[in-house]
């Protein structure tokens, strides 16, 4: 039987408003999802059911530091040098030897950010040493064993816990070379250790993916090389004070403190004028919190 032209009309004015509330209930539904996704971190703490550990971070010498979450080690760009003398701090743990509870991520290849001699007794027969992969041919591992990434790419530590997450993001360096930066997640905390880089304008897209953080580790030293082949130009190879505060506002960083500055006896590598009261001074004129952490102090997060 055919149906009267006032009944499609009726169905049809049923289905386009069932069609309407549908709609409108899945909008809000998905809004309501996205939202109450974004009030909860998404950043790992390991097992739900336990206690979330507290990352622990020491201040090794120049730019590096060794963070202790749980019972993972994870060092960055740790090195020694006899030069620092009672910055000189010692790569040691002493977290159990067991597979993938000591690793250590290197932002670029160079001596002061990358002693795979040093690192290979800290982390021990069954550690590994990460970095990105256009840095691995950059350097001997010493017989570590090596993890190359790509960018963005998490690696876990453990790989069974996965108590930590590193991510490598872009970073500039001031001789040309592959360095990138690292993000790194754990005990619900995420922070930024950016080596020696210089400015760049990836901060924005990092911030964009990750910010804000609650510490980024920056260094503030502006160092221009004059040896060799290497022509003065006149441009830091590394953040200034001033540009590592600009920084850290587009990062959106809760605290930072300052690596990579204190050189002595290099008439070849020249330092700004006294950068850690400058970077302190202008961190203060413009509301960013800071902490100076000596080589061997801690913070807690």
């Amino acid at each position: 039987m055919q149906a009267k032209p006032s009944e499609l009309i009726a169905r049809r004015e049923f289905l386009t408003t069932a069609g309407a509330t549908l709609a409108a209930a899945t909008t809000s539904s998905l809004l309501s999802g996205l939202a109450q996704a974004e009030s909860v971190s998404d950043r790992p703490s390991g097992n739900p059911s336990e206690p979330t550990p507290v990352m622990k971070i020491q201040r090794l010498a120049w730019a590096g530091i060794k963070i202790e979450c749980g019972d993972v080690v994870l060092f960055v760009d740790a090195h020694t040098d006899p030069e620092y003398g009672a910055n000189n701090v010692e790569l040691s743990t002493s977290a159990s030897d067991h597979a993938g509870s000591r690793s250590a991520l290197i932002t670029h290849h160079h001596g002061d950010h990358c002693d795979p001699v040093a690192l290979k007794s800290a982390l021990g027969p069954k550690g590994r040493l990460v970095c990105h992969r256009e840095v691995q041919p950059w350097f001997d591992p010493q017989g570590i064993q090596v993890q190359a990434v790509g960018l963005h790419e998490p690696v876990f530590f453990s790989r069974a816990s996965g108590l930590l997450v590193a991510r490598a993001v872009p970073a500039a360096d001031g001789l040309g070379h592959p360095q990138f930066s690292w993000v790194i997640d754990g005990g619900g905390k995420r922070i930024i250790h950016c080596g020696d880089t210089m400015w760049h304008g990836h901060w924005y897209d990092i911030a964009r993916a990750y910010g804000p953080f609650d510490a980024a580790f920056l260094p503030v030293n502006g160092f221009r090389q004059v040896e060799g082949r290497y022509t003065d130009s006149g441009v830091p190879m590394s953040l200034t004070p001033e540009q590592a505060v600009s920084a850290s506002k587009i990062l959106g960083a809760r605290l930072v403190i300052p690596i990579h500055y204190g050189n002595t006896g290099d008439e070849n590598y020249v330092e700004v004028a006294e950068p850690e009261a400058s970077f302190l001074r202008v961190a203060s004129a413009r509301g960013v919190a800071t902490k100076v952490l000596k080589g061997g102090e801690y913070l807690e997060l």
